[in-house]
């Protein structure tokens, strides 16, 4: 069993996290896991809850998994209200890691569509120290900025499929992000692939700029 490092409460029994309401193939996933050193011990951070079947699928590999489920923060609720200092000083409190820490893989999910410009470059600031130059990152944007983004949670069933469960609370407003605007805010992070689904929204692989 991979060991497993959750910033919040324990994984929750699968009974209390609600049904898995439909799933979600990715082509993209999968690349994540290729030529990955077995000997070394894989470090992932999620912005979410932790899952039962993404502790399962983790469980194969020898690694340590990072939780910060940001959703529900209130300063991430009320990020219109708060200064771009503010909301650094808030993200840098929740990636906070042990001395050393250096993030291998990255799971935004959707969260990135969720944060309004201000709010994108503090978590990119607050981020930037946990990253070396092989971090790559896996997450969801939108093709067009009219897309509608559903309340839902990601979890990971394999490498080329996601279980999405409805998200517990009220949806927050949400922020799309063109590809150069999240190029020149979440510039810790160059685009690596990108795949248009069929809902409108943008499946993106990234990973650190040199």
């Amino acid at each position: 069993m991979s060991e497993a490092a959750l910033n919040l409460e324990p994984v929750p029994g699968r009974a209390r996290v609600g049904p898995i309401l439909s799933r979600q193939q990715s082509t993209l996933f999968a690349s994540l896991f290729q030529l990955r050193d077995v000997n070394h011990r894989l470090s992932v951070l999620e912005i979410g809850t932790a899952l039962p079947e993404t502790v399962d699928f983790f469980a194969q590999f020898k690694c340590r998994l990072h939780f910060v489920d940001l959703f529900g923060e209130p300063f991430v609720r009320n990020q219109q209200d708060l200064s771009e200092t503010e909301l650094r000083h808030g993200f840098e409190e929740h990636l906070r890691f042990a001395a050393g820490t250096k993030i291998d893989l990255c799971l935004f999910w959707d969260f990135l569509c969720y944060l309004d410009d201000p709010a994108l470059r503090a978590f990119n600031s607050a981020l930037r120290p946990w990253l070396h130059t092989g971090t790559r990152a896996h997450g969801f944007g939108v093709h067009h900025l009219a897309v509608r983004l559903e309340n839902i949670r990601y979890g990971v069933e394999d490498r080329s499929t996601f279980c999405l469960r409805k998200r517990l609370g009220a949806q927050m407003g949400h922020h799309p992000h063109s590809q150069i605007e999240m190029h020149e805010m979440l510039n810790c992070f160059a685009f690596e692939r990108g795949l248009l689904l069929s809902d409108g929204k943008l499946e993106m692989l990234l990973k650190t700029r040199v």
